[in-house]
């Protein structure tokens, strides 16, 4: 792992080549956003022709509504916490080291969908993670609510609500973001636009072409976007497996 998380850290630095050229921004074209957020656009990010949400800005942001989040949602989430360690023998939330922000690791919470028993690797590693899931996590699984302990991370300036996804530095995904420095550049997010492309049916090189797409174009419409398509994702349950 001390490996993974060195190299992760080189192509943070802007070590490791990235792996795709972008184009140059043509103001005919559809809004940079628009043309991100297409199933036809796979990585090739053109230069924004918005300017970046600020750093600061984004992260009041986050702070501010993370806080509200947490307090507003304290019953919901100690109702879940209360029913996973009713129906399934073990702790209530399950922490896993994750890649962050220049590949820094951090330890992220969720909500044990999972039971003790089960492999501490990433899902598509399994031979077969569905004996795995309990009852109450399917459910939890589904709607995306084993993730509202990572507010915590929000808070802490770990995380963003938008924002590559924070994989284990293991995960194939991860390992394919080496080639994309980019997408080593932002803090990682609840959500984010491979959750909106297509969610878990991703294969791992487009998820980090996608994670290195979105730090190119970040701004705030885009953010919106992708949290408005995330509410939608959630509700159709695309890409859920």
């Amino acid at each position: 792992m001390a490996d993974v998380v060195g190299t992760l850290n080189q192509a943070a630095r802007g070590k490791v080549a990235p792996a795709s050229r972008f184009v140059s921004y043509n103001p005919h074209q559809r809004p940079v956003e628009a043309r991100a957020l297409s199933p036809a656009n796979d990585g090739a990010a053109p230069a924004t022709a918005r300017p970046r949400l600020s750093h600061w800005r984004k992260r009041s942001f986050d702070f501010v509504v993370a806080l509200a989040l947490a307090v507003g949602l304290a019953p919901l989430m100690a109702l879940i916490w209360s029913a996973i360690r009713l129906t399934s023998p073990g702790p209530g939330l399950y922490w896993s080291a994750r890649a962050g922000r220049g590949g820094r690791v951090f330890m992220m919470p969720k909500f044990r969908s999972m039971r003790t028993s089960a492999p501490s690797v990433p899902r598509e590693l399994m031979a077969d993670p569905e004996t795995q899931v309990t009852a109450i996590g399917r459910m939890l699984r589904r709607w995306s609510m084993d993730e509202l302990p990572q507010l915590l991370c929000i808070l802490k300036g770990e995380m963003s609500f938008i924002g590559p996804r924070p994989l284990m530095p293991e995960d194939p995904a991860q390992l394919a973001r080496m080639a994309f420095p980019e997408a080593l550049s932002v803090r990682p997010g609840l959500s984010g636009l491979a959750q909106v492309r297509g969610r878990n049916l991703v294969s791992p090189r487009r998820k980090a072409r996608l994670d290195a797409l979105y730090a190119r174009v970040r701004t705030g419409p885009f953010d919106l976007e992708i949290f408005a398509r995330t509410l939608s994702v959630l509700i159709s349950g695309r890409g859920f497996i």
